[in-house]
């Protein structure tokens, strides 16, 4: 039964996170009735302030339960094979309550009239989220959202980590996904203030994220990704071209 329970619970977790993925694109593009821009208008510094404290609220959930004493502590009161699916469900309800709180405020950052300009950062735009889900899908997207733990103590196989990327998109930056989330938050023609306000505080996060993850990577790994990490930029891949010089 516990079996049954832990892949049920690994797919749910599963199919929710990708379609929250998948919004969080059209939340940001416009392309869903409820939008970044469609919250409680609020004056600038009570919205910056509720803003913030979702992304604390996300980057605290995010960073507790990707720490090592905290898998210890749970692989040891549950069980592992719903560790990193219950890491998922933490981001799920977190996102899903970015996505009811988030507050806006009046006045734009930037609007592009030019057609040209526009469809030149919409391209960006798109370009930057299908890099994020096609690192997610190279990176073993049952893995990364748990499912793939949960299937294998249905089956009752062993659950190993992950293996090192280095091929393909991992090739050019270490963190493509990152990369993609990163283009998709801040490439938009008409930058509210509200957009603005997430696009920031989620680039802190992600710049702050990468170091926590790294020194991670390093604990599990070992010495071939501190190699990996002198041969291969963290988001710029045009950063691995001046190193070579």
């Amino acid at each position: 039964m516990r079996r049954y329970f832990a892949l049920c619970y690994g797919i749910i977790n599963y199919i929710v996170a990708v379609a929250l993925i998948a919004y969080n694109a059209a939340w940001l593009g416009g392309f869903v009735p409820y939008t970044v821009n469609s919250g409680p208008k609020e004056t600038f510094t009570y919205a910056l302030m509720i803003n913030t404290l979702l992304i604390l609220i996300f980057a605290v959930q995010h960073t507790v339960q990707a720490r090592t004493w905290f898998k210890s502590w749970f692989n040891r009161a549950f069980n592992k094979a719903v560790e990193r699916s219950t890491y998922v469900f933490g981001t799920n309800l977190v996102f899903l309550l970015i996505f009811w709180q988030w507050r806006t405020t009046e006045g734009w950052v930037w609007q592009i009239e030019s057609p040209i300009g526009s469809g030149i950062i919409w391209i960006l735009f798109f370009l930057g989220w299908i890099l994020a889900f096609t690192a997610i899908l190279v990176k073993n997207h049952f893995h990364f959202l748990g499912v793939r733990q949960t299937a294998h103590y249905f089956q009752g196989k062993d659950i190993l980590h992950e293996n090192l990327k280095k091929s393909f998109l991992y090739s050019m930056v270490r963190h493509p996904m990152y990369l993609g989330f990163l283009l998709g938050y801040w490439a938009i023609p008409n930058m509210s203030i509200a957009h603005f306000e997430f696009a920031t505080l989620m680039t802190i996060y992600t710049i702050i994220g990468i170091k926590f993850e790294e020194r991670l990577l390093i604990h599990y790994i070992g010495d071939s990704y501190k190699e990996y990490q002198r041969q291969v930029p963290a988001l710029i891949p045009l950063l691995k071209f001046k190193r070579s010089q």
